[in-house]
């Protein structure tokens, strides 16, 4: 399983307040049943899934949230539907390198 990293938890919070019921999101954080991570070669989705996820289909794309390491900018976008949550980290300018997750990410709500 692919551990969550607390730049990931904190634009999730920012994307779904509001949204999710923060116990909901707390609760996914804390114990997602599973985790899957796909790089594009441009950027990733991380997809988790927790019963308590609604069924129905929610993009969560407001506040502006961008991650910045180095010389790297990315969005990100959620996407909530079947009780899974997928979070898309995508490129502003330059492609997001696979190391992304690795790095020290900091996280902008504009």
């Amino acid at each position: 399983m692919t551990a969550l990293k607390d730049f990931e938890k904190e634009v999730i919070r920012l994307l779904t307040a509001g949204v999710l019921h923060a116990t909901v999101t707390e609760n996914l954080l804390a114990a997602p049943q599973s985790i899957e991570y796909e790089y594009t070669g441009c950027g990733y989705f991380l997809t988790l899934f927790h019963p308590s996820l609604p069924r129905e289909r929610i993009v969560c794309d407001k506040p502006l949230v961008l991650g910045r390491s180095g010389n790297i900018e990315s969005g990100f976008v959620v996407f909530v539907q079947d009780h899974r949550l997928t979070l898309e980290c995508h490129p502003y300018e330059t492609d997001v390198p696979e190391s992304f997750r690795e790095q020290d990410v900091r996280v902008t709500e504009t």
